[in-house]
């Protein structure tokens, strides 16, 4: 299954890509040093990784005719941005501290008052890991061609530590950690990330439905 590796190698710089937009306004939106960024980073991979594995494991089932369908149907794919573009939202638009005792025991404001902190970066790591960019489609093909599901999930795996490579340096934009102002830009950043993604998946969607 080395074949997986080499090709998340070859392709992880057009993951990170896909992923940086997501995962960076996060990272300077927290304000954390490199310790505690490199456990946000590996949050986000293992939210990543689980995306991958749904659709390696259905697509194995499936034999194919998931990767064509969804690869041709711009409407399923809108949605998930749609989806990533509330979950960025609600993160950068948030006030933690304006959260009071009575809402604290609601799953949201445990959410967003940090008491479940790697709900957030493993829920943006899973929607970018269902975010069906060419590599992730070709993976998806390769995986789906396997007759054992232990060996389609091997070989995804394997495409998962490949394009991880390239995600290595990004806990050190925890050394940003001491400027006050990169937090703000960072939840800027978020926000208007949200709207890029909420742009193009309305946009997506509306040209699925015209098809």
């Amino acid at each position: 299954m080395v074949q997986g590796f080499f090709l998340g190698l070859s392709t992880g710089a057009v993951c990170l890509a896909y992923c940086a937009p997501t995962l960076v306004p996060y990272i300077l939106g927290e304000g954390k040093g490199v310790w505690q960024t490199s456990i946000i980073v590996a949050q986000f991979l293992g939210g990543r990784l689980l995306g991958y594995l749904f659709f390696a494991v259905i697509a194995w089932g499936l034999n194919c005719s998931l990767v064509n369908q969804l690869g041709s149907n711009e409407g399923a794919i809108g949605v998930i941005y749609i989806i990533l573009a509330a979950a960025l939202a609600l993160y950068g638009l948030a006030n933690k501290s304006a959260l009071c005792a009575g809402r604290s025991s609601t799953w949201s404001g445990l959410w967003l008052n940090g008491q479940r902190p790697a709900m957030i970066p493993m829920s943006l790591g899973f929607l970018t890991g269902l975010n069906l960019c060419p590599p992730f489609l070709l993976a998806l093909a390769n995986a789906s061609e396997f007759n054992q599901l232990s060996q389609s999930i091997l070989f995804f795996f394997n495409f998962f530590l490949g394009t991880t490579v390239y995600f290595i340096p990004a806990p050190l934009l925890g050394t940003f950690n001491w400027l006050p102002a990169f937090k703000v830009v960072g939840k800027l950043a978020a926000a208007i990330t949200a709207i890029y993604y909420l742009y193009t998946g309305i946009v997506m969607i509306g040209g699925g439905l015209l098809l």
